[in-house]
């Protein structure tokens, strides 16, 4: 009887502990997907020591084309936080790193994310002559 005890009392726990990391580790980013699931954004807070504070972004693109990144646009509620229409492959001197083939990029570092916003960002893009563009939601 006390072993049947221990064990559910053990099992409350570790659920009550594993639930208690999640919540706290999803609190500390919001992503969102492209509807043609090329592109990935994910804006998450920084908690290295080493690197500046604040909230960082990361693009990438989840597919092998080859294509042109014209311009990134990050909206709060419409309201543009952050653009950005040069992409040069290589390091940064503020440690960000940015690929053209296949695509991945960082930045905008600002404030946490606030309840109730919404989120968006847009990816200008061209392939073969064509331009494209895509929009999706971060939440």
């Amino acid at each position: 009887m006390k072993k049947k005890k221990f064990l559910i009392t053990c099992s409350v726990f570790l659920i009550v502990i594993f639930s208690s990391v999640y919540v706290y580790a999803s609190t500390l980013s919001i992503s969102g997907k492209s509807d043609n699931g090329m592109w990935k954004y994910t804006y998450k807070k920084n908690i290295d020591p080493s690197e500046p504070t604040g909230w960082q972004g990361k693009l990438k693109q989840l597919d092998k084309q080859k294509v042109e990144v014209k311009e990134l646009t990050f909206t709060d509620n419409d309201e543009i936080l952050a653009q950005t229409d040069s992409f040069v492959e290589g390091t940064d001197i503020d440690g960000s790193v940015t690929t053209l083939h296949p695509f991945a990029t960082e930045f905008y570092l600002g404030n946490s994310p606030e309840r109730g916003h919404i989120y968006k960002m847009t990816v200008k893009w061209q392939k073969e002559g064509e331009t494209y563009e895509d929009t999706f939601t971060i939440h």
